[in-house]
C-alpha cells in the first residue's frame, strides 16, 4: 500500500491544507543528472526525448514540479485518468501545470499558470479502486501557447522555454556563494533528506542547484511558481 508521503498531488488529490501538502510531495522529491534534462531521459530505447509541440495539460493541485526533478503523482478524477491513459499510448510525455486555485477540484483553462514543465510518466501502477499511481520526472519548462482542446481534458500547443545559462565567473562565484548558504541553512532544515544535501553541495550546476534546493525548500505555491517562471538562472 502506497503511503501518503509517497503520492503526489494531481487535480483529483483530496488532502490536508496547502501549505501541508506542499510540504508532504517535496519530501520526497529528487532532482536528476546536471545536463539538459531533455537529452538524458530517454524513450526506452538510446533516442533522447523530444517534447512534442502539442501536449496534455494535467494541473497540480498544491505543487510545482521543476525541470529535471521527479515525483510520484496520484491520478484519481476520471479525466485525468483517461488523459493518462491516452499519453502512455502516445508518447508517455504531459504538461504538468499549478493551478491557481488549488481548492476547484477540475480547474479549466483560466485557473491554471500558463508555465509548467513537460514531463515524462516513468512508472505506472494502478490501485484497486481505479486510481492511477505515477511517477514522473520534468524535462523542460513550457508555455502554454494556445489550447486546442479542453473535453474531455485540456491539450494545448506549448513552447518549450529553457533556462538561460552560461558558464561566467559571475555565475560560478553565485553558485559558490549560494553552496555556502545552503549549507548554513540546512541545520535549520530537518525534513531535508540527507542525500539531497550532499547532491546540492556537491553539485557545480547551476540549474540543478538552483531546482535542488528549490525543490526541498518550505516554499509556498505562490513562490514555488515564481521561480519557476525566471528565464535567468542568476535571478
Amino acid at each position: 500500500m502506497t503511503s501518503e508521503k509517497e503520492k503526489g498531488l494531481s487535480e483529483a488529490q483530496e488532502g490536508t491544507s496547502g501549505a501541508d501538502e506542499q510540504a508532504e510531495t517535496r519530501a520526497v522529491v529528487r532532482v536528476g543528472g546536471g545536463e539538459s534534462a531533455a537529452n538524458e531521459l530517454q524513450a526506452g530505447g538510446d533516442e533522447p526525448l523530444r517534447i512534442p509541440g502539442e501536449l496534455a495539460v494535467l494541473p497540480l493541485r498544491n505543487v510545482v514540479l521543476y525541470p529535471m526533478a521527479a515525483m510520484p503523482l496520484t491520478v484519481g478524477q476520471p479525466r485525468s485518468i483517461r488523459l493518462v491513459n491516452d499519453a502512455l499510448v502516445e508518447h508517455r510525455i504531459i504538461a504538468l501545470v499549478a493551478s491557481k486555485e488549488p481548492e476547484v477540484d477540475e480547474p479549466g483553462a483560466d485557473q491554471i499558470h500558463e508555465v509548467g514543465t513537460a514531463a515524462v510518466v516513468h512508472r505506472l501502477r494502478r490501485a484497486p479502486d481505479g486510481t492511477l499511481l505515477l511517477f514522473v520526472q520534468g524535462i523542460e519548462r513550457i508555455r502554454i501557447a494556445e489550447y486546442t482542446q479542453l473535453e474531455p481534458y485540456m491539450r494545448a500547443r506549448v513552447a518549450v522555454i529553457p533556462d538561460q545559462s552560461d558558464d561566467s565567473a559571475e555565475l560560478e562565484a553565485l553558485v559558490r556563494n549560494v553552496i555556502d548558504q545552503f549549507r548554513s541553512l540546512v541545520e535549520l532544515l530537518p525534513h531535508v533528506p540527507e542525500d539531497v544535501i550532499l547532491a546540492a553541495l556537491s553539485t557545480e550546476d547551476p540549474r540543478q542547484l538552483t531546482y535542488q534546493i528549490a525543490s526541498n525548500m518550505r516554499l509556498s505555491l505562490e513562490d514555488a511558481q515564481e521561480i519557476l517562471e525566471l528565464d535567468d538562472i542568476r535571478d
